[in-house]
């Protein structure tokens, strides 16, 4: 499935009005990817992390880890190594397991 049928965008984070210990937080962008879960069967959203922003920065602080992103827009994004959401069930998450490769989400 196309990552543009599950609504995906790329996530920024700090900006106006962000702080930390009351210190300014300047604007990121493409730390993450957000979007619809591919399984198509709960509603909640699936956000994978990047080790290499689109900004060029470092991965976002306090993530514990993140996904090597090839590509810098939605139809052309790639992501290693494969997705796995551990959220369960009772929690109204899934465990959708995949790849996303060149813009598409694919099931394992």
């Amino acid at each position: 499935m196309k990552l543009s049928e599950l609504n995906a965008q790329f996530v920024g984070s700090g900006g106006e009005g962000i702080t930390h210990n009351g210190q300014p937080v300047p604007y990121r962008h493409g730390i993450a990817v957000m979007m619809e879960c591919p399984c198509r069967e709960c509603d909640q959203l699936l956000c994978v992390p990047f080790s290499n922003p689109l900004d060029g920065g470092p991965p976002e602080e306090g993530w514990s880890k993140g996904w090597h992103r090839e590509g810098d827009t939605i139809d052309t994004l790639t992501l290693q190594p494969s997705v796995q959401r551990m959220n369960p069930p009772e929690l109204g998450g899934c465990r959708w397991h995949g790849f996303i490769t060149n813009g598409e989400a694919v099931t394992c």
